[in-house]
């Protein structure tokens, strides 16, 4: 976790964001571990956004207030049919899959 005089000096390069938020869950699989993080709603009407962040380490304990710099990925998953329920056309979609991982020195 970084102060805010270090958020100041802080450049990021391309695909990298610094994400700020709570820790709801972590969970360990394979040689990863992967943080649950609830970010702060934009404002009282908006719900929280929460997503999950995979690191080597661990970045913290449930409940802790955390600001962690990722590196933005992801890829296309799976496609999958569905019907439009109003028009009975089959559709074909194939979803997008975020993937944030820290950045760790």
């Amino acid at each position: 976790m970084s102060t805010p005089q270090e958020n100041q000096k802080l450049s990021l390069k391309p695909n990298q964001a610094l994400l700020f938020g709570r820790i709801h869950s972590v969970r360990r699989a394979d040689d990863s571990t992967y943080t649950e993080l609830t970010l702060p709603a934009i404002d009282q009407y908006t719900p929280p956004n929460s997503v999950e962040i995979r690191s080597k380490k661990r970045l913290g304990q449930s409940g802790d207030t955390v600001e962690v710099l990722v590196m933005c990925g992801g890829y296309r998953a799976k496609s999958f049919q569905y019907t439009d329920k109003e028009t009975g056309e089959k559709i074909t979609r194939r979803p997008t899959v975020n993937v944030y991982s820290a950045v760790e020195e």
